[in-house]
């Protein structure tokens, strides 16, 4: 308030002064301005690309380290104070103890691999950024990817910018980012069987689509389409596939350790009511076991499927697995 009251009473007297023709130019050197207590002592540079680039580059550091399970790398890029706190939460702080965490975890799950999905990075002030994001975790190479909510401070240390603080959230929630590693085209065959399943992401939704094509004896039978999303009502995961020829259905999906459950019910295109439990395994990064059981058809339970083992093709494989 005393810089208001200054300001209003300088206004006052240059009013005044202007009136009776009185011109008032003290000497520079007689001016001591009030310090404002509001103001920055920095100054926020309005053009952030070179921090956000600094903070992008550091968290493709922390995925590198921790794909090597390298802790006293990935702790580097932590204040000397920060913390962690974990999907569980438990509090980590100072950089020991930080490593200490890592080297446990990477003695325990060997081949432990991450990648980030950054959503945004802003900036409350001059020397603090927040980036927020989902990091994905794969524990092994036959391992179901995993993933987490995260929100990570920055802070500039001189011109370096390192972690603060860190949390983890939503831990043992299925999201669809679980499935990101199915983006790609998959072949295979059993018996006189033959099957190829294209899934992409959808351009415009949270969602992934594909297309499916089966051989029976050197016949094609009707194509389909796959969409593969969030169901709105129960958040669960939820597929809707539709025959060419007018069969069509639906799965819920849910994680069961190393598989994911697919419990099917559908419509063939004369009409006849389907259900089925589908199981997907993972058989490394480019390789899918797809069987099916509890199968019933118009009220008659079916036997299982022989398994079906499908591989990617490499040529639309995703960047990253």
């Amino acid at each position: 308030m005393k810089t208001r009251f200054v300001g209003l009473a300088v206004a006052l007297i240059s009013v005044a002064a202007f009136a009776y023709g009185v011109v008032i130019a003290p000497s520079p050197h007689q001016i001591k301005p009030e310090p404002n207590p509001l103001a920055p002592s920095v100054e926020v540079p309005q053009d952030r690309t070179a921090d956000e680039a600094a903070i992008r580059q550091a968290a493709l550091e922390f995925t590198a380290a921790f794909n090597k399970g390298d802790a006293k790398a990935v702790v580097a890029l932590w204040t000397a104070n920060g913390e962690m706190l974990d999907a569980n939460g438990e509090a980590i702080r100072g950089r020991a103890a930080l490593e200490k965490s890592f080297a446990g975890f990477f003695e325990q799950h060997p081949g432990a691999k991450v990648h980030l999905r950054i959503e945004s990075i802003r900036f409350p002030s001059a020397d603090v950024a927040i980036e927020d994001g989902i990091i994905r975790q794969t524990r092994g190479e036959h391992g179901l990817p995993s993933t987490t909510l995260y929100s990570t401070t920055h802070v500039r240390e001189g011109a370096v910018w390192r972690v603060a603080s860190s949390r983890e959230w939503g831990a043992g929630l299925d999201r669809l980012e679980d499935l990101d590693w199915l983006v790609g085209t998959w072949g295979g065959t059993v018996g006189d069987e033959g099957v190829t399943l294209t899934i992409a992401k959808d351009a415009e939704r949270p969602a992934l689509v594909g297309t499916f094509t089966r051989v029976i004896k050197g016949q094609p039978t009707p194509a389909g389409t796959l969409r593969i999303a969030l169901d709105p009502q129960s958040g669960q995961v939820r597929s809707w596939h539709f025959d060419a020829d007018g069969g069509h259905g639906q799965a819920m999906w849910g994680r069961d350790g190393e598989n994911w459950l697919l419990h099917s019910v559908g419509v063939l295109a004369d009409g006849t009511e389907t259900a089925s439990v589908n199981i997907l395994t993972r058989q490394g990064a480019d390789a899918i076991r797809w069987r099916s059981i509890d199968r019933i058809a118009g009220g008659t339970e079916l036997p299982a499927t022989v398994p079906l083992v499908l591989k990617r093709n490499p040529a639309h494989a995703p960047n990253s697995k």
